[in-house]
């Protein structure tokens, strides 16, 4: 009996062919796979993106919301305008954002749901084409925060700015441009501004180096003139014609004083309490010269009536309890009367240069003293530009300080320091400047 031999594979061979039939079979697996996990890779960067489009969506419901809920208590706009301010500002965000609002303007609150669609890849096999995000924010009126400085000019750059190093301390109140400007409110170089509250009707200008608390708030609505109603005090006839306190101490009275006023070579001069009205001419603090009074209001009228409390002058006021200027410290010609042909007095120490300089000047009122620390009351200067320099604190003493002006400048170093401690006073604030609302995020 023939035997045939029995051919064994080696164990080399038999792994040669596992690995043949294995490799096969993995290619077949990865190749069923493949599709699966780039669906996966594409289905997350498509999640991803919407995540990213819902986060930004969220930040502009948020800004539209406190915004909108601060246009309502600040400019007592009606809820159509509220609304329209919003839609205007979410399409300049977006340009296919849907957009609610729920505005309760009894309660204080606003509302804002902002709905879009994130296009999808990969994911428009789950989602549709489109995924659909939504985000809700909700503001309220949380506090009452006053005003204590507004710039009414509606179309100057710069109406409200600060340069160098000025500084502007407003913590407890509202500073507020009302210019559309782009360029309405200016911080730069090394300027600071510290406020409740910061608001321009516009836009903004600040540089790095500035320091800004909070941000600024951009494109605010306008506010009307809250001084708007005050009338002016009666004006008699001349108790004084051209004054002027040179050297020495003296008690001045109320009244007309035509021609303007002056304090210089270290003269001290003391208001007793009343209305000083200062008639075409201007109201000159300088070279030492003090002035003082409690009780007092100081109505600029007609032209060349120009304030001006220079670097080496010393000031110490407070406005009236009671009377036509109760509250109103100082009060500028509303009509912003600022040059005429020849000075109807003969006005101290005024050349016929320094006249012709004046006759062209824009109406403009300077403190740049480096002692009017007490300035208690409200400054009102509808037509008045006011230019605030020097290298120490101002009004820093005082209960409260309201700044009503057509635009006001810092330069240089000061820090103007607007307290609103109405409750350490009996100077009464004027109507139309008391509490408007601070807006928080209830969501």
């Amino acid at each position: 009996m023939h035997l045939m031999p029995v051919v064994r594979p080696s164990f080399a061979r038999l792994f040669r062919r596992f690995a043949r039939d294995g490799a096969a079979s993995t290619a077949i697996m990865f190749g069923l796979a493949m599709p699966v996990a780039f669906g996966l890779a594409g289905i997350a960067v498509d999640y991803s993106r919407a995540v990213a489009a819902r986060s930004r969506l969220q930040s502009v419901g948020d800004s539209v919301a406190v915004n909108a809920a601060r246009e309502l208590q600040v400019a007592r706009a009606t809820a159509e305008s509220v609304e329209a301010s919003a839609k205007s500002y979410v399409a300049s965000q977006f340009s296919d954002a849907a957009l609610t609002t729920a505005i309760d303007q009894t309660a204080g609150t606003v509302k804002v749901v902002l709905e879009k669609d994130v296009p999808m890849t990969v994911g428009k096999v789950v989602w549709g084409g489109a995924m659909r995000v939504r985000t809700s924010s909700t503001a309220k009126l949380n506090a009452r925060l006053p005003l204590c400085l507004l710039a009414l000019d509606t179309k100057a750059a710069t109406t409200l700015s600060l340069e160098k190093s000025a500084q502007m301390t407003a913590t407890g109140c509202m500073v507020y441009s009302n210019s559309t400007n782009n360029q309405g409110l200016q911080a730069k170089d090394s300027a600071v501004i510290t406020a409740g509250l910061i608001c321009s009707a516009g836009g903004k200008t600040k540089t790095s180096g500035a320091k800004v608390t909070p941000d600024i708030v951009t494109d605010c609505p306008q506010m009307s003139d809250p001084l708007a109603s005050r009338t002016v005090p009666p004006v008699g006839p001349c108790t004084a014609v051209g004054k002027v306190v040179n050297g020495g101490a003296e008690t001045l009275q109320p009244g007309v004083y035509c021609g303007g006023l002056k304090v210089t070579n270290a003269g001290r001069a003391t208001l007793t309490r009343g209305i000083y009205v200062i008639k075409e001419g201007p109201l000159v603090v300088d070279k030492g010269g003090s002035l003082q009074g409690t009780e007092v209001g100081i109505y600029l009228q007609g032209v060349s009536s120009n304030l001006t409390f220079e670097v080496a002058s010393s000031i110490s006021l407070s406005a009236p309890k009671d009377g036509p200027l109760a509250g109103l410290l100082i009060f500028d010609d509303p009509t912003g009367a600022s040059a005429m042909a020849d000075p109807p007095y003969p006005l101290p120490e005024l050349t016929s240069d320094l006249w012709t300089a004046l006759k062209g000047a824009p109406r403009e009122h300077k403190i740049l003293s480096d002692d009017a620390r007490l300035l208690l009351g409200t400054i009102y200067m509808p037509q008045g530009r006011l230019i605030i320099d020097a290298t120490k604190p101002i009004a820093d003493k005082s209960a409260y300080t309201v700044i009503v002006v057509r635009r006001i400048d810092l330069h240089d170093g000061p820090n103007l320091v607007l307290n609103s401690d109405y409750a350490a006073t009996d100077v009464p604030v004027p109507k139309g400047v008391g509490p408007v609302g601070q807006v928080l995020l209830t969501n």
